[in-house]
């Protein structure tokens, strides 16, 4: 069936507007407007019929009729003339007649104003609904087939994504947008202003300081977090309603974070302002206690990348230990030349059992380097693999860690001070 015969077909049975006759061709014909395609469908079939009523002796005004009542112009301007009647022309049955290059351009406009309070660069048009649209388009489109159509939806997304990109010179990014602009037909605006997503590293350089706010029976466990440092340096510079980190790990919260410093990626939630240089927000990340270093804007993916690269990476501690006997310098040798390229097995530590359920894992510990400071006192540099509970490794938790330095050196062991000084590929 040629495109007329059809156009003929769906307009006998449904009024259709330009936009939405044109869209049942939309991936016919290339750099047109699917309202150019709609007018000129029923040009074409206004001269056919005229030409048919010239040269065929049949009465076509009732077929017309009903054609120029579901079309409006030019049918219907031709059903006046040939049949001398008037025609009452019905509403679009899918959008209502609501589509029109006027409502793209002021829908367009209300974003760009949008985009300008949020101080957003680049955008994506998101496009909502009304259920009574959607039912009619599937309606229609049941009817004549999907194999040249695109949907109401695609139209608005493209047409007005247009229109802002060329009136606003705004940015259209379909993987990383500042804001979303969802729009309706009848011309409201919801922003959904994404994220900030800056990747860096932190260092933690006094004790009892938790990585987020920790409250245990309502009462506020530990007195400073790594969260409120972000949030007090950084929320009021973005005009924020708050920031959460993503860390690659965690340390207790009584261990220091020195050396390389631990990776996180920051999340800026809902900010007003984007602009803020890295110079500027390093600038405000100086500390004494709590410091960080952001390198680069990165995208939500990198959380993800953040998270699954955890596994695969190694830690290196330092551990001040105190032992129940004296100790020789002969005794931690042993300890150094045993613990290379082991596998420790350690239950779910008796410490945090309360918060996690018990389970075993297996974790390597690649190198221990032990000297001696005083007849009970060593400190221990500790290279293992990521998730290993050290502090366990020490002392061997009654016997849940195996083996355990405890168990090495014969007598317990107990971590009296421990940092985290690098955080590497294994």
């Amino acid at each position: 069936m040629n495109i007329l015969d059809d156009a003929v077909r769906i307009l006998k049975r449904y009024p259709l507007c330009n936009h939405c006759l044109g869209r049942l061709y939309a991936k016919l014909g290339r750099g047109i407007l699917n309202e150019v395609r709609g007018l000129c469908i029923k040009t074409l079939l206004a001269m056919e019929y005229h030409r048919r009523m010239q040269t065929i002796e049949k009465d076509y005004c009732s077929e017309l009729k009903m054609l120029a009542k579901n079309s409006g112009e030019p049918i219907s301007a031709l059903y006046r003339m040939l049949c001398a009647d008037e025609v009452s022309i019905e509403r679009c049955f899918i959008c209502k007649n609501t589509l029109s290059r006027e409502l793209y351009e002021s829908i367009a406009r209300r974003v760009i104003e949008v985009l300008r309070r949020y101080g957003a660069k680049s955008f994506i048009i998101g496009v909502l609904l009304d259920p009574e649209v959607k039912d009619s388009e599937i309606e229609v489109l049941s009817t004549v087939g999907f194999k040249y159509s695109e949907s109401i939806r695609n139209e608005v997304k493209r047409e007005v994504g247009k229109l802002v990109r060329d009136l606003g010179s705004f940015t259209p990014d379909f993987t990383n947008p500042d804001l979303t602009a969802v729009v309706s037909l009848t011309g409201d605006v919801i922003a959904i202003v994404n994220p900030v997503y800056i990747c860096g590293v932190y260092w933690k350089r006094g004790r009892n300081i938790s990585q987020s706010t920790w409250h245990s029976g309502g009462v506020r466990k530990y007195p400073y977090s790594i969260e409120e440092f972000f949030n007090e340096r950084l929320k009021e510079l973005f005009a924020a309603e708050r920031i959460v980190i993503h860390v690659s790990g965690r340390e207790d919260v009584d261990a220091r974070m020195l050396g390389t410093g631990r990776p996180l990626v920051i999340e800026v939630k809902n900010p007003l302002k984007r602009s803020a240089s890295l110079n500027e927000l390093n600038e405000a990340l100086r500390g004494t206690t709590v410091e960080a270093l952001l390198h680069e804007k990165t995208s939500r993916k990198a959380v993800k990348l953040l998270k699954e690269g955890l596994a695969k990476k190694c830690k290196i501690y330092k551990a001040l230990v105190l032992c129940d006997r004296l100790l020789t310098d002969e005794s931690l040798r042993e300890l150094n030349e045993f613990f290379t390229d082991v596998t420790v097995s350690q239950l779910t530590p008796s410490r945090i059992l309360g918060r996690k359920r018990e389970r075993l894992r297996r974790r390597k510990v690649y190198e221990v380097r032990a000297r001696l400071i005083s007849g009970r006192i060593y400190e221990a540099l500790i290279k293992a693999e990521g998730g290993l509970y050290v502090k366990e490794l020490i002392s061997g938790d009654r016997g849940r860690t195996n083996p355990s330095f405890t168990s090495l050196l014969n007598a317990p062991n107990t971590c009296i001070e421990l940092d985290v000084i690098g955080v590497c590929d294994a």
